[in-house]
């Protein structure tokens, strides 16, 4: 019988494209030695699958945060008889006797860690997961006895800190309606399988700290982004309330100690991300660096005619951390020694308010006739060829496929230095310092002011380099070799213990 793995997935596959996506849908197509699971966390439940699954993916497990009041009306778990039967059972005396105590200690190893060891905080979330797989989720969350206990917790443990700011019964509700959605993962079952693996340190890896708890699967955690790092910088801009962001940024950091302590194996895709985990405690031991790879079939140089006029391309979903905004920055000064440049940035809105941003941003710099929105595009390797460069401005990444693609297609590369991107150019690329557009378009300008001659041979070397390392092949293989590995251990050690 094919080993099953759990596939644990957070707004990426196979809901919504991007990078984490692509290295998703890459697994499971490539690898059919293994059945796969996919539990995928997502906005709302109306979004319809954008990648066809392979016949060794099994199940899809859709987990919405938002898009409903109670989560009994996406009930697939269970039949609708027995989720009534939760809630007739789900009393105030059960939620005061079974759940606050729980609860309770939640919520003081999330804002004093050094209160309750990570050992503690991660029982205490099995418990709590098996207390809602018994009892009613939603009316467990929105009693009286959660809002009275959350709000003694918090209310103290902000009172503790150095002259707080007053903080009033709405951002406490704000919080908890947060945390409300937040935690609905942890309703959900965790199917039979041989081992989880976890596309980020972040709330989609809390099966996988479950069931290494509860069940004694391994769980394999794979950091594409620094989570944290990123989490952060989107609490920064994205709430305002002080009071609400101090309670995430505890939250974040509970979730990524978790993901971090619990994981067999952690495998950044880039070994700038091993300063991070190293900072949070993983043991080098227990780190393995897998790069992401890309198909040189595929992704391959093509003849195709010049260009009539200069053309950068970027490519990557539009939102704040991709730093589109800083590119068309750069655009506006590059069009002054090129006036016929056309910048054509290729990839979804995520976030519409950003987009706005850029719109706004291209109208201020009079771009209209520069700047080219060109959307998604299904053939990556046609318009990679057809650029004179290829430009990154990412505020920050993981192992970026962009980026190995443009190398396999013999690009011209110039990328903000963020991540694992300088382990993937080496020296066949130009970086500059991310949020700086004059030193972007600096280098925008020195590439364009080569020859097609010279930009062809730094691409010959980019492709070279990306062959050496970066192949699909190899991706795959080291992945399957390590799932492997470990379920190979944890049944040893399960053997162990049986004959003991």
């Amino acid at each position: 019988m094919k080993p099953c793995i759990l596939m644990t997935t957070e707004g990426t596959y196979p809901f919504l494209g991007g990078g984490v996506s692509t290295w998703c849908h890459e697994l499971t197509q490539q690898m059919p030695e293994v059945d796969f699971k996919i539990f995928a966390i997502v906005a709302n439940p109306y979004l319809s699958q954008q990648y066809p699954l392979s016949t060794n993916v099994t199940q899809v497990l859709k987990v919405p945060l938002w898009g409903m009041e109670d989560p009994i009306e996406y009930g697939w778990r269970f039949p609708f008889s027995r989720a009534l039967k939760s809630k007739i059972a789900t009393t105030g005396t059960i939620i005061s006797q079974r759940f606050i105590p729980l609860f309770d200690r939640l919520l003081t190893g999330i804002l004093s860690p050094d209160l309750i060891d990570i050992k503690t905080l991660g029982q205490t979330f099995v418990a709590i997961h098996e207390y809602f797989l018994r009892y009613d989720y939603h009316k467990t969350m929105m009693s009286i006895e959660v809002w009275e206990s959350f709000q003694k917790i918090v209310t103290t443990a902000w009172q503790s800190q150095v002259k707080p700011d007053r903080i009033t019964i709405g951002e406490i509700t704000e919080t908890l309606k947060l945390l409300y959605r937040l935690f609905i993962p942890l309703h959900v079952p965790i199917p039979p399988v041989d081992l989880i693996h976890s596309s980020s340190a972040s709330y989609c890896g809390l099966p996988g700290v479950i069931g290494k708890i509860k069940y004694g699967i391994p769980y394999l955690l794979t950091e594409h982004g620094i989570n944290i790092r990123e989490q952060y910088l989107n609490l920064r801009t994205g709430i305002s309330s002080i009071f609400v962001r101090r309670f995430l940024h505890y939250l974040v950091g509970a979730v990524v100690r978790l993901n971090y302590h619990f994981a067999d194996l952690v495998s950044p895709v880039c070994s700038y991300n091993t300063r991070w985990e190293k900072w949070w405690d993983v043991p080098p031991e227990r780190i393995k660096i897998i790069y992401n790879g890309a198909d040189p079939e595929k992704f391959k140089p093509q003849d195709y005619p010049p260009n009539s006029h200069p053309v950068v391309m970027n490519m990557g979903l539009i939102f704040a951390l991709k730093g589109q905004l800083t590119l068309i920055e750069a655009a506006a000064i590059v069009r002054d020694k090129f006036p016929d440049v056309e910048f054509r940035l290729y990839g979804k809105p995520s976030d519409l308010e950003y987009f706005a941003r850029c719109q706004a941003k291209v109208k201020e710099h009079k771009l209209e006739n520069t700047i080219n929105f060109a959307g998604f595009t299904s053939e990556p390797w046609r318009v990679y060829g057809e650029a004179d460069i290829v430009a990154m401005s990412s505020i920050s990444e993981g192992f970026p496929y962009a980026v190995i693609e443009a190398m396999l297609c013999e690009a011209a590369i110039v990328s903000t230095d963020v991540g694992g991107v300088s382990e993937a150019l080496g020296d066949t690329g130009l970086l500059v310092p991310a949020n700086q557009p004059i030193a972007l378009a600096e280098s925008i300008i020195q590439l364009l002011s080569l020859t097609p001659k010279q930009r062809i041979d730094l691409g010959k070397k980019s492709r070279q380099r990306a062959l050496d390392l970066f192949t699909q092949e190899k991706c795959i293989k080291t992945y399957l070799d390590t799932y492997l590995q470990l379920i190979r251990k944890a049944r040893i050690t399960q053997l162990k213990i049986v004959n003991n």
